[in-house]
Formats: structure tokens, C-alpha cells, sequence
């Protein structure tokens, strides 16, 4: 076997012989690595025609017209409850820290009208920053509490060359009763 493998070595040269390195390195590369690779990736595709199948079924049952009293249901059950209010509130006081906003003090009221669902939970904030940070203040609320709704801004500036401005935001915060 050695007489063999020492004479194809001189037919070959050292050219050949490192091209028969080179090609049994490249068939242990495509039997250790690719061979797990290709089968993983065929468990991931049908992975996602099984999802793919069953996002489809969900489309299907979602489209299902539902009647309008389960729509306004589904609806009224997106907002927090009422009971609930105080990490939202909590979450617009720390979007005013976070964003830098001098937040003295504010306002509260409650909206209740019988023929609704829903509670109108207003709040009227006098602030003061910059416009970057009152424009970050608002943008972070939209973003964290999805029941706000922003009602009315002023923005007074008291002095020309000042860059801070004075804010009066009023926003309300739709709540469920039940």
C-alpha cells in the first residue's frame, strides 16, 4: 500500500498531490458540514410551511364576519380597565423624566357617560423644555401608552432667544369600566 500511494506520489508531483489533499478535504467538508447543515435547513423549511399553514388558517378564521356587537366587544376589550390605571399613569410621568420634560404638576378628571363603555380620563399637563424634548415626550407616549389620545398642545416660548418653551398638553386616556 505504501509502494502504491509513494509511486501515484511521483506520478502525480506536488501539485497533484496537493489537489488530492484539497479534493479530500473539501468531500470531509461536505460530509461534516454541509450534509447537517442541508438537513437543518429542510427541518426549517417545513418548519414554516407548518406555520405558513396554520397562519393561513388563522387568516381564514379571522376573516369570518363576526357579528357587530362581538366586533364592538373586541374592541372595548383592547382598552385597560379602569382599575388599572395607575402603572399608564405612571408610564406618562416617567415619559416626561425620561425625556428630560419638567412635569410641576397636573390636572385630572374623569369622564363617565352611561350610554359608554368607556372612561374618559383626561389630563391636562403644564410642561417646560425644548421642543425636542416636548416633541420626545408626546412621541413617547403614543408609542407606550396605546389608550392616549393627545387632545390639545400650546406652546409659549416667554422670552425670544430662549430655547426652553412652556407647554400646556392635554391628553386623554380611555379606560374600560368593566
Amino acid at each position: 500500500m505504501k509502494a502504491m500511494v509513494a509511486m501515484l506520489g511521483r506520478r502525480l508531483g506536488p501539485f497533484g498531490a496537493a489537489g488530492l489533499v484539497l479534493l479530500a478535504a473539501a468531500l470531509g467538508w461536505a460530509l461534516l458540514v454541509l450534509r447537517p447543515l442541508q438537513a437543518e435547513h429542510e427541518g426549517l423549511q417545513q418548519q414554516a410551511l407548518a406555520l405558513e399553514a396554520r397562519l393561513q388558517s388563522g387568516r381564514e378564521l379571522a376573516s369570518a364576519p363576526a357579528s357587530a356587537g362581538e366586533q364592538l366587544a373586541a374592541f372595548h376589550a383592547f382598552f385597560p380597565r379602569a382599575d388599572a390605571s395607575t402603572p399608564w399613569l405612571a408610564r406618562i410621568h416617567a415619559a416626561a423624566a425620561a425625556n428630560g420634560v419638567a412635569l410641576a404638576s397636573a390636572e385630572y378628571r374623569v369622564e363617565r357617560r352611561p350610554e359608554q363603555p368607556l372612561l374618559r380620563y383626561t389630563l391636562t399637563l403644564p410642561l417646560t423644555g425644548t421642543y425636542a424634548e416636548l416633541r420626545g415626550f408626546v412621541g413617547t407616549v403614543l408609542a407606550e401608552v396605546p389608550a392616549a389620545a393627545i387632545d390639545d398642545i400650546q406652546l409659549r416660548r416667554e422670552n425670544a432667544g430662549s430655547a426652553t418653551l412652556e407647554a400646556r398638553i392635554r391628553l386623554s386616556l380611555y379606560l374600560r369600566e368593566r
